[in-house]
C-alpha cells in the first residue's frame, strides 16, 4: 500500500511542476496586488482616503489614482471605475436596472470590497483589465451573471457571496470567467442557487485556479466550456446540484481536478464531454444520483487516481479510450463500472488497481504473475471490466455485501401437487424492496413476504414432473441491488395412488 501512496504523491508533485509557472504567476499578481493595497493607505501621505457621498461616481472622478474610497451605509446607484482605486462598502448596497451593470471595473489595479450587489443586468463586471481584487461582496438577484471577467486575467476573486442570481429566463451565472480570461485566483466564494452555473469558464479560459469555493443547488456546480486547459480545481465542495457538480465540455484538456468533495449532485459528480488529457486525483465522489463519474464522447486519455468513488447507481461509466484507473476505491455503487471503451484499469505491479466493494476474490500468492506464494494485498485473480478490460491487481479489503442470505429453508422432498412452502433469512444494509424465488427448471415463479424475522411464500408444483428442481431466490434493495442465490433443492414424488406414466398412457389411449 505504501508503494501505491508514493505513486500517487509522486504523480501529485508532477502535476505541482506542470502548473507551478502559472501558479507563480497568480502569486506575482496577488503580491502586486497588495503592494498596491498597502500604497494606497499608506501614511505617506502619497494616497488620500475619500469618504463618498451621496454619488459615488462623483467620489470617483474626483479621486486621484491610488486613493481609497470608503462608502458608508445606504443604498446606491451603479458605478464605474475607470481608475486605479480602493473602493471600500461599510454597509453599502449598489443597485442598478436590469440593463445595467453595478459596478463596472475598467481599469487594473482595482480594488472591491464589502458591498452588497443587487438586481443588476450585471452585479460586478470586471471588462479587459489586470490586477484586481473583488473580495467580501455578496452578489444577488442579477439577471445575468453575479461576477463576471471579460477578457480579464490575473485578478482574484475571494470570499464573495455570489448566490441568487440568472434564476429568470435562460438561467445564468454566479461567477463567469469568458474570452481569454486566464491566471484569476477563484477563491472561498459561495455561488449557489443560480440559474444555471455556480462557476462558468468558457472560451479559453486557461491556468485560472478555482479552490475552495462552495457550489449548491445551480443546475452545474463547476462548468467548463470550450477549450477551457490548464486550470486547477481543487477544495471546491460541490453538492446538490441539478445535473452535474463538474462539467467539462469541448476540448477543456490538461486540467486538474483534485481534492474536491462532490456529493448529491442530480445526474453525475463529474462528467467529461469531448475533452482529454485530465488528471483527476483524490477526490471524494459521494451519493451522485446517477454516476460518480461520466467520461464519453472524445474523452481520451484522462488520469483518474486515488478518488473515493461511492454509493452511485454508476460509479464510473466511461466510453472512450486510454483512459487510465487505478487506486480508486470504488465502494457501494449498485454498478461499479461500465466501460465501453478500451481502458486501463491497474497500474503495473506493485502499484497495483483499484479497490472493489464486490470483488470476491481470494489472496493467497503475490508478484506480477500472482503465482508466488504469499499475500501481497492484491487479488490473485483479476477483476473483469469488459471482455477488452481487466483489473490485473483488485486490491483486497473492501468486500461489502449489501444484501446477503444468512439462512433458508426448502423440504427436501414433496409430493407432486403439494405446496412448496420456502422460507430464508436475508440481511439488508438498505431494506428490500422485493423478494421472490423461482424454480429454474421450470417457469414457476412467486414473491416471498415478510413474516417477522424472515421471507416466505409457496410455489405451486402441480405442473411439474417427478424429479430433483432448485430454488433460486433474487432479492432487490431500495438502492436497486440485485442478489440472486441458489438456496437448496428439493426432490417431487409421484402423487400416491396412481403413477404419472400411467396417466400418459391413459392418455395416449384416448389420442
Amino acid at each position: 500500500m505504501s508503494t501505491r501512496l508514493s505513486w500517487q504523491r509522486l504523480r501529485l508533485a508532477e502535476v505541482s511542476e506542470e502548473t507551478c509557472v502559472h501558479t507563480c504567476g497568480i502569486i506575482f499578481s496577488l503580491c502586486l496586488s497588495a503592494l498596491i493595497l498597502i500604497m494606497a493607505l499608506s501614511i505617506t501621505g502619497s494616497a488620500a482616503t475619500i469618504h463618498a457621498g451621496s454619488d459615488i461616481q462623483k467620489s470617483i472622478d474626483a479621486a486621484s489614482p491610488g486613493d481609497t474610497v470608503i462608502v458608508g451605509p445606504g443604498v446606491y446607484e451603479k458605478f464605474t471605475v475607470n481608475k486605479r482605486l480602493n473602493i471600500i462598502g461599510n454597509g453599502a448596497t449598489v443597485v442598478a436596472s436590469p440593463s445595467d451593470a453595478c459596478i463596472s471595473v475598467e481599469a487594473d489595479m482595482v480594488n472591491i470590497s464589502g458591498f452588497t450587489v443587487r438586481n443588476g443586468l450585471y452585479g460586478i463586471r470586471l471588462s479587459r483589465v489586470r490586477g484586481c481584487s473583488i473580495t467580501n461582496n455578496m452578489v444577488t438577484g442579477c439577471k445575468q451573471p453575479g461576477i463576471v471577467l471579460l477578457t480579464s486575467s490575473g485578478n482574484t476573486i475571494a470570499n464573495n457571496n455570489a448566490s441568487y442570481n440568472g434564476v429568470v429566463g435562460e438561467g445564468w451565472y454566479g461567477i463567469y470567467l469568458t474570452d481569454s480570461s486566464n491566471d484569476n485566483l477563484i477563491v472561498n466564494n459561495i455561488a449557489s442557487n443560480n440559474g444555471a452555473y455556480g462557476i462558468h469558464l468558457s472560451t479559453s479560459c486557461s491556468n485560472n485556479t478555482i479552490k475552495g469555493n462552495k457550489l449548491n443547488g445551480n443546475m452545474y456546480g463547476l462548468y467548463m466550456f470550450t477549450g477551457c486547459s490548464n486550470n486547477i480545481i481543487e477544495e471546491n465542495l460541490i453538492s446538490g446540484n441539478k445535473a452535474n457538480g463538474i462539467d467539462l465540455r469541448f476540448s477543456c484538456n490538461h486540467n486538474v481536478i483534485r481534492n474536491n468533495t462532490i456529493t448529491g449532485n442530480q445526474v453525475a459528480g463529474i462528467s467529461l464531454l469531448d475533452s482529454g488529457e485530465n488528471d483527476i486525483l483524490s477526490n471524494d465522489i459521494r451519493s451522485n444520483i446517477r454516476f460518480g463519474i461520466q467520461i464519453q464522447g472524445r474523452s481520451d486519455a484522462n488520469t483518474v487516481v486515488g478518488n473515493n468513488i461511492t454509493q452511485s447507481p454508476t460509479g464510473i461509466f466511461v466510453e472512450s479510450n486510454s483512459n487510465v484507473f487505478h487506486s480508486n476505491y470504488l465502494i457501494d455503487n449498485v454498478v461499479q463500472v461500465v466501460d465501453r471503451g478500451e481502458n486501463v484499469w491497474s497500474a503495473p505491479y506493485p502499484v497495483g488497481g483499484n479497490a472493489w466493494s464486490d470483488y470476491t476474490g481470494t489472496d493467497e500468492y503475490s508478484g506480477p504473475a500472482q503465482d508466488v506464494p504469499g499475500a501481497d494485498g492484491f487479488g490473485d485473480t483479476p477483476r473483469e471490466i469488459n471482455n477488452r478490460s481487466r483489473d490485473m491487481y483488485p486490491v483486497m479489503g473492501y468486500e461489502l455485501r449489501p444484501i446477503r442470505i444468512i439462512n433458508a429453508s426448502v423440504p427436501a422432498e414433496i409430493e407432486a401437487g403439494e405446496q412448496l412452502l420456502i422460507k430464508t433469512w436475508i440481511e439488508s444494509v438498505n431494506g428490500l424492496s422485493q423478494v421472490s424465488a423461482r424454480i429454474p427448471e421450470s417457469r414457476s415463479y412467486v414473491r416471498l413476504y415478510q413474516a417477522g424475522d424472515h421471507y416466505e411464500g409457496s410455489l405451486t408444483t402441480a405442473l411439474l414432473d417427478p424429479g430433483e428442481y432448485s430454488v433460486v431466490i433474487t432479492a432487490t434493495d431500495r438502492r436497486g441491488y440485485e442478489l440472486e442465490e441458489v438456496i437448496g433443492r428439493f426432490r417431487i414424488t409421484p402423487r400416491a395412488g396412481r403413477s404419472f406414466e400411467a396417466a400418459m398412457a391413459q392418455l395416449r389411449g384416448r389420442s
